[in-house]
């Protein structure tokens, strides 16, 4: 009788990892995210003389925050419905799912972070490279990485495509303009005036309003003209790209959480 040892952790994770960027070599959805990112890189070149160095990280800021960022989220959806069909076989597997998840999820933050460097390489190429248009290429990185980890948590949760992405565009509506649309109907309340570090922690959570200041931050030199009181305002003006770090890798490790409890969910029903 012949003994299966059990695959180890990363062997199985090795070949997730490539089944995934096999399979995203006929997706659309990552064709024309690589395309909008691309031309996302070359609006900066519209910036005349000079300014093309101050200038390049506004447009990254708004393409990120508009359109790549939504482009990313859905990606990350179209993956995981890509897996349909798959879970009965996840099931038989000896090593679980944790290893193929992994793989999956690594693979797939890989590609939207390398696609990222095109944000940056037309203006590096047309001599204008500059710290801000560092910040806000790996900013962008960084948002298309939990947009895309997220959007794969809300596949597996939500099996249809159409409530998929429904409820995509809605996260993303949430995190674009509803945090903010909240923490301004609230900001001359006695209360927060008086509790400024709730509010800001608040806008320190969510990404793209922590992309989005760490960037001015960066590029103005701006703060806060009216709640700034707080310790925590100081704080975040003084480590801002720190702080930028630590809020997107606790959003990727909630959203793969979150993939792996999906997927769980489905495999256990």
């Amino acid at each position: 009788m012949h003994l299966h040892s059990r695959p180890s952790f990363f062997t199985v994770a090795r070949a997730a990892a490539g089944r995934e960027l096999l399979s995203h070599r006929l997706n659309r959805f990552l064709h024309a995210h690589v395309l909008l990112v691309l031309a996302a890189g070359l609006l900066p070149l519209f910036t005349p003389g000079d300014a093309l160095a101050r200038g390049a990280a506004w447009w990254l800021l708004h393409a990120v925050l508009y359109a790549i960022s939504l482009s990313a989220l859905l990606l990350g959806l179209s993956s995981a419905h890509a897996e349909v069909e798959e879970f009965t076989w996840l099931l038989g597997q000896p090593a679980g799912v944790e290893p193929w998840l992994a793989g999956k999820a690594i693979a797939l933050t890989a590609l939207v972070m390398l696609a990222s460097a095109l944000l940056g390489g037309p203006t590096v190429c047309a001599g204008g490279g500059s710290p801000e248009l560092w910040l806000a290429t790996t900013g962008a990185a960084g948002v298309s990485a939990i947009c895309a980890l997220t959007g794969l948590a809300l596949g597996f949760w939500i099996r249809d495509s159409v409530r998929g992405l429904i409820v995509a565009v809605a996260v993303w509506f949430v995190l674009l303009f509803g945090t903010d649309l909240l923490l301004l109907a609230t900001a001359g309340a006695p209360a927060t005036q008086q509790n400024p570090d709730f509010w800001v922690g608040a806008l320190m959570a969510n990404p793209l309003d922590a992309y989005r200041v760490t960037v001015l931050f960066s590029v103005e030199r701006a703060a806060f003209s009216g709640i700034e009181a707080g310790r925590l305002t100081g704080w975040w003006v003084a480590h801002a790209s720190a702080w930028l770090v630590v809020v997107f890798t606790l959003w990727a490790t909630g959203s793969v959480g979150a993939a792996w409890w999906g997927v769980k969910r489905r495999t256990d029903s």
